[in-house]
């Protein structure tokens, strides 16, 4: 490396200090207020809180399942059927990619309501585990119902939309009901399609990691003002460490690949 590469690189990392000290010192800032704020309200108003939250929730988990997977369900026939008609009338012209790139786009939020849709649904399967101990058999049963139709929807909704998506590509392959569903649908992409995953899956990389310092602080601070314990912080650290030593795993067999 010459020597005027080196001075570049000094001078990048000198112009980036700057801003990385005022951050920090910012960021030590608000970390007292925040925890000063935070053990004021713990000693005034942190179990009324706690209790206040945790009837809301309660109150709703027996039907947020159900009434969501309902709404999403209905939207997503809505988009399906209006995709089909729309790829119905597409005529495979060029002035007319547009529209197929239209259908993917609305398909792509499809999968995306679907997804969320799954993953709130374990969270209020877990949080509704106390209803078992209730009387109420009907907020039971219908904490059940919402739960398997939030299943069988968000998989009926994803295997709608992937067939759809190998008639608009028909190198796409791979069944959602194949357990090796994802590395067969990866194996039979494009270029293009392999480049937009690979961008997609490291902006979820960096996302994961600014989620996890979040969390971490959230956890840091409910330790005391919400009795949270020290179980939150460990998942919270299970989670962050997962996805980097796989990130760097993967990244360093990539490389090794590469020589």
């Amino acid at each position: 490396m010459n020597n005027n590469r080196v001075e570049e690189i000094k001078k990048e990392d000198k112009k980036a200090f700057k801003s990385f000290i005022i951050v920090m010192i910012i960021s030590a800032m608000g970390g007292a207020i925040i925890g000063g704020a935070s053990i004021y309200l713990q000693k005034h108003i942190g179990d009324e809180l706690s209790d206040f939250l945790l009837n809301i929730l309660m109150t709703i988990t027996p039907y947020a399942s159900l009434v969501l997977s309902i709404l999403v369900t209905i939207v997503s026939v809505i988009v399906y059927n209006s995709s089909r008609k729309k790829l119905k009338l597409w005529n495979q012209s060029d002035e007319q990619d547009e529209i197929i790139d239209n259908i993917e786009v609305k398909l792509s939020y499809v999968l995306l309501f679907a997804s969320v849709n799954l993953i709130i649904g374990f969270f209020f399967f877990g949080a509704g585990m106390g209803l078992l101990s209730e009387d109420s058999y009907a907020k039971v049963i219908s904490f059940f119902i919402g739960f398997v139709v939030c299943i069988l929807s968000t998989i009926l909704i994803q295997n709608k939309v992937v067939n759809l998506e190998k008639e608009i590509n028909p190198f796409l392959n791979g069944s959602v009901y194949d357990f090796k569903f994802s590395k067969k649908w990866i194996d039979s992409c494009d270029e293009a399609i392999k480049l937009n995953i690979y961008k997609s899956s490291f902006k979820a990389h960096k996302s994961v990691t600014n989620t996890c310092l979040i969390l971490w602080i959230i956890c840091v601070i409910g330790y005391d003002f919400f009795d949270f314990g020290i179980m939150p912080l460990v998942m919270v650290t299970i989670i962050w460490l997962v996805q980097t030593v796989s990130y760097c795993r993967e990244s360093i067999k990539c490389s090794k690949n590469n020589l």
